[in-house]
């Protein structure tokens, strides 16, 4: 492997640049904390100074035994924050993150850190601790706590900025740090849930620790740890409970993990864990499986009592790359693939197989970018036939990929354009296309009534999505009553509020909605109630069985014929998709369904096959 390439010298050079830029009363500061400490009755302050990646100790006040242990530096991120800069952090756990700087000789139960800021710019924090539970910080004076801060800028602020100091003495500076004028000495934020560092504050960090690792020939491991369906806790339970579990669960990894690894929150339901100093060519599962045994424990919220399960995607430094943003990339999709393999509590390492995968789909990205702006990208369209008139006046229009080689499966390509969010793009010109295709159609008196197009969770979630639908059906000059919209239940449970508040938008509108693949996805029967849809499609994994042999065929025949009744009795329309054979229709119309489509009928036609197929 080879070593890395990017040179980080230059943080440890500004680190030394910021420190000789900055001088410190001792004296003075230490009195300033015997104010702050008196205030918010704790027996232990700390101030530390902000210099680059660093956070370094300048003053202590408290027991002689605690402040002898304390490290004379700590990582910034421990410290930095951001929009919060006037506000006192005023609690334990991970909502006090600066607990973790003290080590466990000084046993640390409630803190309070106030940031210390001058013209909107950090340039350190103090930090305060109990060694006591307290019940009391509520009653702690924020604004006396901000004047003493406020006290301290003076010792720790630069006399010039340290971007002017560099821009004095730049002739002066090694030629590799010329340019860090604009280099921030605090960047990054805290995640306002769980007071843990958010993914990008982690950047930093990790470098430096790759660094670290290249000097002294150990390894880095970065894990990404998600939460499997933890979205069904915020839509059942609301945001608070979701958001007290977050700050549990990311309390248990604190515990899980060494003081030298960093944890942090990613986006949504996942964490990023960094795990520094370990042995090179250590696989790291032993610590990914103790996170996930930690996470299954129960956990007490509000009153409930909750159980999770979580997947976990592990990348190593040096083995699979050798800078962080590639690290952080490769864990991800590692966990991505743990999470498909739909075995909960999954642990997958990047290996050279998904590095493969990964150039794969990145070379397939490339090409349907282009296939986007080259018109390779058309529409087939499969009918849908009504069981009572065994007659057709429905499509769905089904994108399709003409390269010079053949046609590519919309399942190798689709996953790849929902991953790159070229799907927005994609759907917006089929929905287009679509309508422009229906409008022509019935211009000619062919009897289509309406064309479905389906929808993708990432198109339907965006804000525009509505709006996007009206200027599509204005364009054809299509009436709305011609367009079906198909969405899959998964993403219509993303956020149930937001999807019913917009697909009552479009059924006033005039347009129908369906529901995609019912009884694949994870939603709530009771929130099916409430979706303003028109009909429910079952999906052709139940249908292929219909005409089976044995427990299988039994289990589709239930299933079957249980979303059917469940959405007759809600007044929707019941179509089955995936048709192939007579006993498989025969059992659909036994059942009740309304519609069906599949290759029994017809397979999906190019447009230009479609006027034939309706006797034109």
């Amino acid at each position: 492997m080879a070593t890395r390439r990017t040179d980080r010298s230059h943080v440890r050079d500004l680190h030394a640049l910021c420190c000789w830029a900055v001088s410190t009363d001792e004296h003075a500061l230490t009195a300033q904390l015997r104010v702050a400490c008196a205030i918010a009755r704790m027996p232990l302050g700390v101030i530390y100074r902000l210099a680059g990646n660093h956070a370094q100790k300048v003053a202590a006040f408290g027991p002689p035994d605690w402040v002898a242990d304390l490290p004379a530096e700590a990582p910034a991120w421990r410290l930095a924050r951001e929009d919060v800069a006037l506000v006192p952090i005023v609690g334990r756990g991970p909502a006090a993150p600066e607990i973790a700087l003290f080590p466990p000789t000084v046993r640390v139960a409630a803190a309070v850190s106030v940031p210390v800021v001058q013209d909107g710019r950090q340039f350190g924090a103090m930090v305060l601790v109990d060694a006591e539970p307290r019940e009391d910080l509520d009653s702690v004076d924020p604004g006396a706590l901000r004047t003493v801060a406020a006290q301290t800028t003076i010792h720790l602020a630069p006399p010039t900025p340290v971007r002017g100091v560099l821009r004095e003495r730049k002739e002066t500076l090694p030629p590799h740090i010329r340019d860090l004028a604009a280099w921030p000495l605090a960047a990054g934020a805290h995640d306002a849930v769980t007071g843990l560092p958010d993914r990008r504050m982690l950047e930093e960090p990790v470098e430096v620790a790759l660094d670290d690792a290249e000097r002294d020939g150990t390894g880095v491991a970065i894990a990404i740890l998600a939460l499997d369906r933890f979205h069904r806790i915020d839509d059942w339970l609301g945001r608070e409970v979701g958001d007290g579990l977050l700050r549990q669960v990311a309390e248990r990894l604190l515990d899980t993990t060494s003081e030298r690894d960093l944890v942090g929150r990613g986006s949504g339901d996942e964490f990023v864990v960094v795990l520094t100093g370990r042995p090179r060519g250590s696989s790291a599962l032993g610590l990914a499986d103790r996170m996930l045994q930690v996470v299954r424990e129960p956990f007490h919220v509000q009153g409930y009592e909750l159980s999770l399960s979580a997947s976990v995607g592990i990348a190593r430094y040096p083995e699979d790359a050798t800078d962080g943003t590639t690290l952080l990339r490769y864990a991800g999709i590692a966990m991505h693939r743990a999470k498909a393999s739909r075995r909960r509590g999954s642990i997958e390492c990047f290996t050279d197989e998904l590095r493969g995968e990964v150039e794969r789909r990145g070379d397939l990205e490339r090409h349907l970018r282009r296939a986007l702006g080259a018109g390779e990208l058309l529409l087939h369209y499969q009918p849908k036939v009504s069981l009572a008139t065994r007659r057709s006046t429905e499509l769905e229009a089904l994108i399709r990929w003409q390269r010079q080689d053949g046609l590519v499966s919309p399942a190798h390509f689709l996953p790849v354009a929902e991953d790159s969010e070229l799907i927005v793009p994609i759907g917006s010109w089929v929905l287009l296309e679509a309508s422009r295709q229906i409008a022509k159609w019935r211009a000619a008196g062919l009897p289509i009534e309406r064309v479905s197009v389906n929808v993708s969770a990432h198109q339907f979630a965006r804000p525009d999505f509505f709006g996007t639908v009206q200027r599509v059906l204005s364009s054809a000059r299509l009436p709305a009553e011609h367009l079906e919209l198909e969405v899959t239940e998964t993403s219509l449970m993303d956020d149930v509020e937001a999807a019913v508040e917009k697909l009552r938008a479009l059924r006033g509108l005039g347009v129908r909605v369906s529901v995609d693949d019912f009884g694949t996805g994870y939603s709530s029967l009771a929130y099916l109630q409430r979706l303003p849809v028109d009909v429910l499609k079952i999906d052709r994994a139940f249908v292929k069985d219909l005409d089976g042999e044995g427990l299988a065929r039994q289990h589709a025949h239930a299933l079957t014929q249980a979303i059917t009744v469940l959405g007759k009795s809600l007044g929707l329309e019941v179509l089955a998709e995936g048709v192939e054979t007579e006993a498989q229709l025969a059992v659909l119309d036994a059942l009740g369904c309304h519609a069906v489509q599949g290759y029994y009928f017809s397979r999906p036609l190019p447009a230009d096959l479609v006027p034939a197929f309706f006797g034109a």
